[in-house]
């Protein structure tokens, strides 16, 4: 399919400015992901905004370590195939998202598991729960990593390899860790949702200190397929994964998407997921 026929597809034109990458900026991925499926925006559209308010931003933030637009933008092409031939779709498809570089891995991407400056060209080709199940149940694109301490074991975003991740609020402090990438990525508008994980506050932390939502599940609603996990056990009540959003409903949704049994975690829940989206009825505020 040429690059006419699909534009044809679509209400908008194709648009990378400016205007349309500050209008996109703090879009619910609820709301993206329903523009999207009106096609009101195609999905080259929507991932070329969030790459150009990266290029723009990032470089202030250092949030996100690790950009991988090469292979975003070649799903995001697929993504728009699928649209327009009338295809399933997953609640958030052509939304972009981020993982954290700390045990959480797409194939073929670098894994320093929080800057480890003997892992900055590891690779790790095997899939983590947050990026298999938000890419072929969810539909998301992922646009690169962001930031961690090291090794996960801090409470502010830091390490040797890539240095400290600032708050976009006031640059001269940090985003809190260990999840700081993520966090201030979606603070700033880089991205709708991105990945957290979480032993003793690594999403909850900097999801306060940035102003943004952080959902860690309960043991063994979302599985945790890395092993051996970065405290050196081959299975841990201790460890999660979960998203980090600017809403209520975009996290339900990630959580729709991320819960439910894998024969590779032996711990993960077999009873039917829940629908968090039904747990979250719309806010009515007092006139």
């Amino acid at each position: 399919m040429d690059e006419a026929s699909i534009s044809r597809g679509f209400r908008s034109k194709r648009q990378t400015s400016a205007k349309l990458s500050d209008e996109l900026a703090y879009v619910p991925a609820h709301e993206l992901a329903a523009r999207i499926r009106r096609r009101d925006l195609s999905p080259v559209e929507v991932v070329e905004a969030f790459i150009r308010r990266i290029e723009a931003r990032n470089p202030s933030l250092n949030a996100l370590v690790y950009l991988g637009f090469d292979s975003a933008r070649t799903r995001a092409r697929e993504a728009e195939g699928a649209l327009l031939a009338g295809e399933q779709l997953g609640p958030l498809h052509g939304v972009p998202s981020a993982l954290k570089d700390l045990f959480d891995f797409k194939p073929g991407w670098p894994a320093s598991l929080g800057g480890i400056r003997a892992l900055k060209h590891n690779v790790v080709n095997s899939y983590c729960a947050f990026c298999e199940r938000m890419e072929a149940r969810g539909g998301a694109i992922f646009l690169g990593k962001t930031n961690s301490s090291l090794m996960g074991f801090r409470g502010t975003c830091d390490n040797y390899l890539f240095g400290p991740t600032r708050n976009p609020f006031n640059l001269g402090k940090n985003t809190g860790g260990s999840s700081g990438g993520s966090a201030a990525a979606v603070a700033d508008g880089l991205l709708p949702i991105a990945e957290g994980t979480d032993a003793g506050g690594s999403i909850r932390i900097p999801a306060a200190w940035c102003g943004v939502y952080g959902y860690k599940a309960s043991f063994g609603r979302v599985p945790f397929l890395v092993r051996p996990n970065a405290f050196g056990a081959a299975d841990s009540p201790f460890l999660f994964e979960g998203p980090i959003t600017r809403t209520v409903e975009d996290a339900a949704i990630a959580l729709n998407v991320l819960a439910g049994y894998d024969a590779r975690d032996p711990f993960s829940l077999t009873e039917p997921a829940t629908d968090f989206t039904a747990a979250n009825p719309p806010f009515h505020p007092r006139p």
